[in-house]
């Protein structure tokens, strides 16, 4: 019989196994997901939006109630890269990948895939 120490490490090494997954979500299998639409102008989620992934490119629907966009429409569309702040981006361009800003209006929009959230300004 183990003794409960050994149980104890065993279940923390475990967790902290999960956790760290988690913390260091990758691209999700190639697929159609529903996440928040979210905005940092107002720093809220606004409504859900449909996410076509296929690799690393990625292309996000309009969700309903948008301003100036009809529910469905493609609404942005790019590749996945996974910026030096740790959050995964939406790039157009080479240059992209070294943006010192993220978001805000003056940089790329952004994806979280642990909260399965979109952020754009």
């Amino acid at each position: 019989m183990r003794s409960k120490p050994f149980v104890i490490l065993f279940l923390s090494t475990l967790l902290s196994f999960f956790l760290t997954i988690n913390l260091n979500a990758q691209i999700p299998n190639s697929g159609t997901y529903t996440y928040k639409y979210c905005d940092e102008e107002y720093n809220k989620c606004l409504g859900n939006c449909k996410i076509k992934i296929e690799g690393d490119k990625i292309w996000i629907y309009a969700p309903a109630n948008l301003s100036g966009t009809k529910e469905g429409d493609l609404f942005e569309s790019g590749t996945l890269f996974k910026h030096a702040s740790g959050k995964w981006i939406i790039i157009h361009a080479e240059a992209e990948k070294k943006a010192k800003t993220i978001g805000g209006g003056e940089g790329p929009p952004w994806i979280d895939f642990n909260m399965k959230q979109f952020w754009t300004f």
